[in-house]
């Protein structure tokens, strides 16, 4: 059994958020965007582990569908199923009413992407240009995204 919890996001767990964030991505969020996030009433998750946040997911519902804005897992936490576990209970959280995920992820994070593939997320098509990236990995400064959306249930019905 695993010993994590995943709970709403509050607002104390922001600062650990936040960190989380820095570790992982190049152009992170802001401590004031997740603040922003809770306040307009987004899916937030934690993943709690031992007491300490490890990780988080924030969805975005919108009528029947959602946006998958962020995701992440603490570097060292992370190749043992927690984002898949974060990720599975954070959709399921959204409700049947919820039919389409839709979400963009950078070209290069292969491990995010096969986790998506995993829960059943598919590809597609590229939005070009359309991450800030190192200059010292991509000459523009710009990185690709992939386009990815999860259908649930009858979206017809």
């Amino acid at each position: 059994m695993p010993k994590y919890t995943i709970r709403s996001m509050l607002q104390s767990d922001i600062p650990s958020v936040a960190a989380i964030e820095r570790q992982v991505e190049f152009h992170p969020w802001s401590e004031r965007q997740f603040q922003e996030s809770l306040e307009a009433g987004q899916r937030c998750t934690v993943m709690v582990d031992d007491g300490v946040v490890i990780g988080f997911c924030i969805l975005q519902p919108v009528l029947d569908e959602a946006n998958l804005l962020l995701m992440a897992i603490d570097p060292k936490y992370q190749g043992q199923g927690r984002g898949f576990a974060l990720l599975e209970e954070s959709i399921e959280q959204l409700g049947e009413r919820c039919v389409m995920i839709f979400l963009e992820v950078r070209a290069s994070n292969r491990p995010a992407i096969s986790l998506y593939e995993k829960v059943g997320f598919h590809q597609m098509g590229i939005r070009k240009n359309y991450y800030l990236a190192d200059r010292a990995l991509f000459a523009n400064g710009k990185e690709d995204a992939v386009l990815m959306a999860l259908t649930r249930g009858n979206p017809f019905a």
